[in-house]
């Protein structure tokens, strides 16, 4: 899945550690999920709204589903470029979509995946609408 045209899309990259594989040497399928956090963070980053921007301004926003489709496996010490980008916007969720690719190899997508995110109420813990300056970074 490629993003649509005129989204913003974040680009950052990992470089596989040692500790991101498993007994077979390929990235162990969990540290994606850690790739998909650190390229949402990256995304805020690009946006001029850090995570702990949201934090300080009352907001959290708790993982409500998240997936993954593994189409080829990475291995140590391959440079990963990350692109995420918003995909959907509901009254009080939002989904950020993954495309993870090797290095100068932009048609092949090796993972995709998503994540969907709830915005809560740092205090309450109760589930909130969007607010508009969280709007303005995810449109």
């Amino acid at each position: 899945m490629k993003p649509p045209d005129n989204t913003f899309v974040a680009r950052s990259q990992h470089r596989v550690l040692y500790a991101d594989t498993d007994a077979m040497g390929i990235v162990y399928h969990g540290a994606y999920f850690r790739f998909f956090e650190r390229a949402r963070e990256e995304y805020l980053r690009q946006r001029n709204r850090p995570y702990s921007e949201m934090e300080a301004r009352g907001l959290v926003t708790p993982l409500t589903e998240v997936g993954a489709h593994f189409f080829q496996s990475f291995r140590y010490d391959e440079v990963i470029v990350m692109e995420c980008w918003v995909s959907a916007i509901k009254r009080a969720s939002f989904r950020f979509e993954y495309r993870l690719f090797l290095e100068g190899h932009p048609d092949e997508t090796r993972v995709s995946g998503y994540t969907v995110l709830a915005v809560v109420d740092r205090v309450s813990r109760k589930i909130i609408k969007i607010p508009d300056w969280v709007m303005e970074v995810i449109t």
